[in-house]
């Protein structure tokens, strides 16, 4: 068969339609996320903060690269959640947290093995193409994934609503430049994200089962159910702040829209039966873990009460640029760090000045992302005293916490409204008050900041942030037919984070050090024995999970085993030392000397205890590592390993 020319002119119509496609709403900047997302996982570049002089072998001498400084005040991160994920990528299974924990599978989102959680926490399943593909490459393509669905499906779940794409392009702007997603290393990114993109696949599924289709939109409902079922898990205050509005929204739009109620019933029952089989079937598979986290000490089943908080911490995120280079006083920088709430200011502006009233299902997203932010508000602003604690959902929030991420829910709230601006020249009036009133709000709170928090803070930082605010909500109201001011806005967001976080190139001394390799040797001989480890020092601990070593001592983040606590304390006598979740289990050793229990604060145990004490209560414990030289009948010296810039003793046992 011999192949035959185009014309010149039909070529010119089929490259002219492709390139009409290509610059089509917004699909260049899709394509350019997902471009980025794949740039990004071939480098292995995170900002984790795992690069810390504390994981490394030699701090003098680190390997690999990195960009700035890693973040101290991220010790969640870089000793819990990541090193959960690079211990999963070693094991091709559930991490080796230590063996006295409850299973933490729903505090960390991975499987261990459980058919509902598998799917549920499918990023987490996709950690074992680390067996097939570069480890380095896994954990980025695993750390930037809720960032790539925030910015593919939050400007679509806009449009859904019956919104402008465009703006919701500005919302996964503000949502992924808070100070609050950059100072807690993208959770709430991670706990809104998966919400957004199961909320945009009911939507689309609605739509084409309106248009009496049937495969394509029993397979979106399907899975849109499992991300969505995904909700009561991880850090669950957050995930009701955050992703509950938006289902709810989503689901508010579906029965409002006018339409028939068959494709409401198909599209909301498909992915609803399938969120609720995988939530209960994952909840019920994590029960042994939720049972020893609600029996905690600590944090326990606490309640909470709805308390005002200062306007500093609410308003105060545009003025956090200095944070970068200073410590706040009194408070560490993820605590002080918020979600841009002054959109919530001005959204409030636009609705008092927006002529519009339309019909309830136009505005339906709109009512329910404003009720559920000015739920959380008050949460935050009002003090309820002790019944608050009484009142479901908002109980298990607190305030402190809704503060640092309720900016989140105005920022999607004002984008919304700024959609509904004319698309003709706008008015004076509206912008100037708008930006006037945000500008003041933000100087004041920025100052509040200064004497509060930040006493070194230069007073030119406060009338830059204000103006900066002035600026930005001058221009999107002014100009919203524009799409500079978004540009503008993203740009002006990024000041206050953008060397927040380090940019790491690969897993730092991770994989990469002789003392990883040794322990990822030992580690695959132990398991294959049903041996453990355990350390005296918690930066070994971590290195030790990285790399998938069994461990005693490590991280306790669902709870206790109480029945594997009871080789350590048969009688439970210091239950209230060792009862406690969310934290670590360090050992001392004190050859010699009686076992010893503390908890000096409250997500930490400490065990003392003779070495040869701890291998005759539990015999299948097959090494030490110790930071200083150990002289006991018991012990065989192994070898010296560096770890943190210091000599490490392991010890086996005769």
């Amino acid at each position: 068969m011999t192949a035959t020319a185009l014309p010149v002119p039909e070529l010119a119509v089929r490259r002219k339609s492709f390139f009409s496609q290509l610059g089509k709403k917004d699909n260049p900047l899709r394509i350019a996320v997902i471009i980025l997302y794949i740039t990004v996982v071939v480098l292995g570049a995170t900002t984790s903060s795992i690069g810390m002089p504390t994981l490394r072998e030699n701090p003098a001498e680190p390997l690999g690269l990195q960009l700035g400084d890693a973040s101290p005040i991220r010790s969640d991160e870089y000793n819990a959640f990541s090193p959960i994920v690079l211990s999963i990528m070693a094991t091709g299974a559930a991490p080796t947290t230590s063996v006295l924990a409850a299973p933490a599978d729903l505090t960390h989102r991975y499987s261990s093995g459980g058919f509902f959680e598998t799917f549920v926490f499918f990023d987490s399943s996709l950690l074992y193409t680390a067996s097939f593909l570069p480890d380095a490459m896994v954990f980025a393509a695993h750390w930037w994934l809720p960032a790539l669905l925030l910015f593919l499906f939050l400007p679509t779940w806009f449009e859904q609503v019956g919104s402008s794409r465009r703006w919701g392009w500005m919302a996964a702007f503000l949502i992924a430049l808070s100070p609050a997603a950059s100072w807690w290393t993208m959770m709430p990114i991670q706990l809104i994200a998966y919400t957004i993109a199961g909320s945009s696949l009911v939507l689309s599924a609605y739509r084409r089962f309106t248009a009496n289709q049937r495969v394509v939109p029993v397979m979106q409902s399907l899975a849109a159910g499992i991300l969505i079922a995904g909700l009561p898990s991880f850090y669950i205050p957050w995930s009701l702040v955050l992703g509950l509005p938006i289902l709810v929204a989503s689901v508010a739009w579906i029965l409002a829209h006018q339409g028939q109620w068959k494709p409401k019933l198909l599209a909301l029952g498909c992915a609803g039966f399938t969120a609720m089989l995988f939530a209960a079937g994952m909840l019920w598979e994590n029960r042994q873990g939720i049972n020893a986290l609600l029996q905690t000490v600590y944090p326990g089943s606490r309640r909470s009460t709805g308390t005002a908080q200062s306007l500093a911490l609410l308003f105060g995120a545009p003025g956090l640029a200095p944070m970068q280079d200073m410590l706040p006083v009194g408070i560490n920088q993820s605590e002080l760090s918020t979600a841009f709430t002054i959109t919530f200011v001005w959204a409030l502006l636009l609705v008092l000045n927006l002529n519009w009233v339309g019909q309830l299902r136009e505005n339906v997203a709109i009512i329910v992302i404003g009720c559920f932010g000015l739920l959380w508000l008050l949460w935050c602003t009002v003090n309820f005293g002790e019944r608050g604690s009484s009142i479901p959902l908002l109980n298990y929030v607190q305030p402190a916490r809704a503060a640092q991420v309720c900016g989140i829910l105005g920022s999607i709230l004002v984008c919304l409204l700024l959609a509904r601006l004319p698309s003709r020249k706008v008015a004076w009036k509206l912008p100037l008050i708008a930006a006037g009133t945000c500008t003041l709000v933000t100087a004041y709170a920025v100052s509040s900041l200064q004497l509060s928090y930040l006493p070194e803070m230069a007073r030119s930082s406060i009338a830059a942030a204000a103006f900066a605010v002035g600026l930005c909500v001058f221009c999107a109201t002014k100009f919203a037919s524009r799409v500079w001011p978004i540009v503008l806005i993203a740009g002006l967001a990024a000041i206050p984070v953008f060397s927040a976080n380090p940019l790491l190139f690969g897993l730092g001394d991770l994989r990469s050090s002789e003392t990883a390799k040794y322990l990822s040797v030992e580690g695959k001989r132990a398991a294959e024995t049903n041996g453990v480890w355990a350390s005296d020092f918690g930066a070994f601990d971590t290195v030790m999970l990285a790399n998938g070593v069994p461990s005693l001592s490590g991280l306790q983040r669902s709870g206790p085993d109480t029945d594997q606590w009871k080789k350590l304390d048969p009688g439970t006598g210091h239950a209230n030392e060792w009862n406690r979740g969310g934290g670590f289990i360090h050992f001392q050793w004190t050859a010699g000397e009686p076992l010893t229990f503390e908890a000096p604060v409250p997500d930490t145990t400490v065990v003392r205890i003779d070495p040869c004490d701890l291998k005759l209560r539990w015999p299948s414990l097959h090494a030490i590592s110790s930071s200083q030289s150990l002289d006991a009948g018991c012990l065989i010296p192994e070898r010296t390993l560096t770890w943190s810039g210091k000599e490490f003793f392991v010890y086996k046992f005769r």
